[in-house]
C-alpha cells in the first residue's frame, strides 16, 4: 500500500506536465490559427477537370475574383478596367456570436481604401460586396474554411458557382474595347445556398468551383 502510494506521488508531476504541456500546445495552435484567419488572402477559383467544356475550364480554372465597380464578384484572367483583385480575410460580424470570425471582409480600392463586406444576395444568389447597408437582409455568414485551411467555404459548405449569363456575352463585345482579350470570358460567382442550381436562367452557363485562398500580393 505504501509502495502504490510512492508510485502515486511520482506519477503526479510527470501527469500535471503532460496536461499543461497539451495544453500549451492547444493554445498555440489556436494562436496560429487565429492569426492566419487574419491574413489577407486572394481567392483563386479551382475547377473540376469533369467540369463544363473545355474552353470554359480554360477561362475558370486558376482565375482569379474580382470586386466589380457594380457591387458583385467576377472570376477572370483578364480584368478590365474598374476590377480590382479580392483582397480579404475572415472578420468578426454582428449577426453571430461574439468573438466569431464567421464574417469576411475585402479591402477595396477606394479612395481612402476601405474594408468592405462580403455577402451573398438573399434573392439572386449572386457573391457581392459593400457597406454594412448593403449586406443587411443579406446571407453574410457563417464562412469559414476547410479542414485543410486551403479553401473557402459559407454555410459550412462549398457551394460556389462559376457562371455567365445570357446578357454577359453582349456585356463582353462592349469590354473587349477596355482590355479584355477574345475568349477570355468574365464570369459572375454565385453561391448556390440551397443546392437546387441558385434559380439561374436555363440558358446560363454554369460550373461548380471551390475559391482558395492563396497569401494577397499586397
Amino acid at each position: 500500500m505504501v509502495f502504490g502510494l510512492i508510485t502515486l506521488s511520482t506519477m503526479v508531476p510527470t501527469i500535471i506536465g503532460l496536461n499543461q504541456a497539451t495544453q500549451n500546445t492547444r493554445d498555440s495552435e489556436e494562436e496560429r490559427r487565429d492569426s492566419a484567419r487574419r491574413q489577407r488572402c486572394n481567392l483563386i477559383a479551382i475547377c473540376d477537370e469533369r467540369e463544363g467544356t473545355l474552353e470554359q475550364r480554360r477561362q475558370v480554372h486558376n482565375a482569379k475574383v474580382y470586386l466589380g465597380p457594380d457591387g458583385n464578384l467576377y472570376l477572370t484572367k483578364t480584368p478590365v478596367a474598374g476590377f480590382s483583385p479580392f483582397n480579404g480575410r475572415f472578420f468578426q460580424h454582428p449577426l453571430f456570436a461574439p468573438d466569431n470570425m464567421a464574417g469576411f471582409v475585402t479591402l477595396t480600392e477606394e479612395e481612402p481604401p476601405m474594408l468592405r463586406w462580403v455577402f451573398v444576395d438573399a434573392d439572386t444568389h449572386e457573391c457581392r460586396w459593400g457597406g454594412r447597408q448593403d449586406s443587411e437582409g443579406h446571407v453574410c455568414g457563417p464562412y469559414n474554411w476547410t479542414k485543410d485551411e486551403q479553401r473557402i467555404t459559407l454555410q459550412g459548405w462549398e457551394g460556389w458557382l462559376a457562371v455567365r449569363r445570357p446578357d454577359d456575352e453582349e456585356r463582353e463585345q462592349e469590354e473587349r474595347g477596355l482590355g479584355i482579350a477574345e475568349g477570355q470570358g468574365i464570369w459572375r460567382l454565385y453561391f448556390d445556398e440551397h443546392d437546387d442550381g441558385a434559380d439561374l436562367h436555363p440558358d446560363s452557363q454554369v460550373l461548380e468551383i471551390c475559391l482558395q485562398r492563396v497569401p494577397a500580393e499586397s
